[in-house]
């Protein structure tokens, strides 16, 4: 009979503490910011740390507060700050906005130190102890994480050429065609 008892107390202990857990989610739970959270869900939530804030969540924080621009993801582009700008209803300033940006070595200047691959929270760049590194460019952020690792300082940021703005042709500016 005492086996019995010993064996029915632990999964009715369980069952008191799940319940009482239970409630206390429910009771204690707490409410977030609504504009936040739509604002998030309009973010690529890629965390890749281009904004300035370390995720995507926090990023929308700051926005729902005012800290932070609605121009301030580059990956999101134009089309993105235009949402964010009406969702914020305030007006988008242009010269605030940020292209993506990717990493690149310099060849004449990485010695294979290994520190930027080390550093790279997205493993974008590739290379051997002593050898020459590479950045895969489909799985770069832009972060920068990997610009103070490089003692040689032969890492650079560039702007994404798939989102740079078509620059009108040499000899066309100001010509209209009827």
């Amino acid at each position: 009979m005492m086996t019995f008892i010993s064996l029915l107390a632990l999964p009715l202990l369980a069952a008191v503490v799940g319940y009482a857990l239970g409630l206390a989610a429910q009771y204690l739970k707490v409410e977030g910011d609504p504009l936040a959270e739509q604002i998030s869900a309009l973010l690529p939530n890629g965390q890749c740390g281009q904004c300035g804030y370390p995720g995507c969540a926090q990023a929308a924080e700051a926005m729902a507060r005012g800290e932070a621009p609605p121009t301030c993801c580059p990956p999101g582009g134009q089309a993105l700050a235009k949402q964010l700008a009406t969702l914020l209803g305030v007006s988008l300033d242009a010269s605030s906005q940020k292209l993506p940006q990717l990493a690149t070595i310099d060849e004449s200047a990485c010695d294979g130190c290994g520190r930027c691959f080390k550093q790279c929270p997205f493993d974008a760049i590739v290379g051997a102890t002593r050898q020459l590194h590479g950045v895969i460019q489909d799985a770069c952020t832009g972060c920068g994480q990997c610009l103070s690792a490089c003692p040689h300082s032969g890492i650079r940021l560039y702007d994404d050429p798939l989102f740079a703005l078509a620059a009108p042709k040499p000899g066309t500016q100001g010509v209209r065609h009827a």
